[in-house]
Parts: C-alpha cells; structure tokens; sequence
C-alpha cells in the first residue's frame, strides 16, 4: 500500500468514526428538543456556516463558476438526498438505536455502492463485482439481519 493510499484509507476511517458519532449526537439532540426537523436543521445551519467560512478563506473563483455548467441534477439531489439521510437518521436512532440504524444503513450503502462502483455510475471508477465482493456483501447484509433481530 502506497503512503497516498494508506492516507486516504485513514481519512475514510476517520470520516466513517466521525459519522458514527456525529448521527447520534443529532438524534439526541431531537430527543432534547422533541423535533427532528429543529435537530436536522441545527445541524445543516452550523454545516452551512462552516462551509461558507470555508469557502471565504479558500475562495476558489474557477470552481464557483464551474457551478454554471453543472447540470442542476449534481446541484440539488445530493443535498436532498443528505436532508432525508440525516434526517432519518435523527428520527431512527432514538427509537432503534444507534448500532442498529448504523449496521443497517452500512449494509444499504454496501448494496448501493457495490451496484455504482459495478456500473461506474455517477462518475465512480468501475470496480467490477466479483467473488470476493458478493461474499462480502452478503456477510455485512447477514450481520445486519443479526443485529436487526438481536
């Protein structure tokens, strides 16, 4: 494994702990407030400041104009698709627990993202299904069934 590599992988380590603490946080919050639609918005106007703060310092005036010619499908689905992430998540934790909303949703994305990664959709290098990949698969999903019945 190169240095980029094992760098990358512990980015994903990272980010994958930070979504497993940050989901909970956020169901608790609802709990606290009684609303998960005052929890998701919490959390989206401190990620909205954050970026836009980010974005101040780092200007980047090319990548901004580049939003022009994005076609509106890359602009307005992922952040659709992250308010009904987060906020299910927000909804389910309190009610199902964090460890089973977490191994389920992992097992759902390993379903999708085999199929993307299968496919090379939505602009994902190709990695094709195999063997080891299926079995895989199908060990995260049998986890999930255990979890969700434990």
């Amino acid at each position: 494994m190169t240095r980029e590599t094992l760098l990358l992988v512990l980015l994903a380590i990272l980010a994958g702990g930070l979504g497993a603490i940050h989901v909970p946080i956020n169901g608790a919050l609802g709990v606290r407030l009684q609303s998960t639609a005052v929890a998701t918005l919490c959390f989206y106007g401190v990620a909205f400041g954050l970026a836009v703060l980010l974005n101040l310092a780092f200007f980047d005036r090319a990548a901004l104009a580049g939003l022009r010619e994005v076609p509106p499908f890359y602009l307005i689905v992922p952040g659709l698709i992250s308010l009904v992430v987060v906020g299910a998540n927000t909804f389910l934790i309190p009610r199902l627990g964090a460890f089973t909303v977490f191994v389920v949703a992992i097992a759902a994305q390993v379903v999708v993202r085999s199929l993307i990664s299968h496919f090379g959709w939505l602009d994902s290098p190709v990695a094709p299904i195999n063997v080891a990949r299926v079995l895989g698969g199908l060990l995260v999903v049998a986890g999930a069934v255990l979890v969700v019945r434990g």
